[in-house]
């Protein structure tokens, strides 16, 4: 289903990337704490109005008054940050495919960006852990190569953050290796 610029059929996501004859690899979602990360700030706010709504009330203030005006606050200042930390969450992925990495980020309604990145333009990857290691996610940094910049794309929350690298670099070299070497003229 498409809602504005928000895309929420993944398969059709895929259809649109992937050429023929190419296969995908590995397709990743990220972990379920970055969301939960990302909206800790809106949770804590939303808790400290219910109790300003709980005093107020007790201090003598009319309660659907009161009520009412903090959850037209809430609504305006803490909603749409979890909406955009849910969409984030649901909605954003990894696909690598047998000829190029695909990084889809859809923040909003109105907000859709997707990277494919062809897999001769890849110079390496690394991998990093987060918050100590303590949770099943870490942080995939893939390198271009230095014509491109020599910059890199970094994503967080990444499950397995290891094993994706490790698949990135193998589907990385057999492309660069065997698929793709210059032909001998001789």
């Amino acid at each position: 289903m498409r809602i504005f610029a928000l895309e929420t059929d993944v398969e059709k996501l895929k259809k649109q990337f992937l050429s023929a004859g190419e296969q995908e690899v590995l397709m990743t979602y990220y972990h379920g704490l970055s969301f939960f990360f990302a909206s800790l700030r809106e949770m804590i706010i939303s808790i400290v109005m219910v109790l300003v709504v709980a005093g107020a009330i007790w201090w003598g203030a009319p309660p659907w008054w009161t009520a009412g005006i903090l959850f037209l606050l809430w609504f305006v200042f803490v909603f749409f940050n979890l909406l955009k930390a849910y969409i984030d969450w649901a909605y954003d992925f990894i696909l690598v495919t047998t000829d190029k990495i695909i990084f889809v980020d859809q923040t909003s309604f109105f907000r859709q960006e997707i990277k494919p990145l062809n897999l001769e333009n890849v110079g390496g990857v690394s991998v990093q852990t987060q918050y100590w290691n303590i949770f099943p996610f870490g942080i995939v940094s893939v390198h271009l190569k230095e014509g491109l910049g020599g910059d890199r794309i970094i994503k967080s929350y990444v499950p397995r953050a290891r094993e994706v690298a490790a698949k990135i670099s193998e589907v990385v070299t057999r492309y660069q290796r065997y698929d793709h070497q210059p032909e001998n003229s001789g």
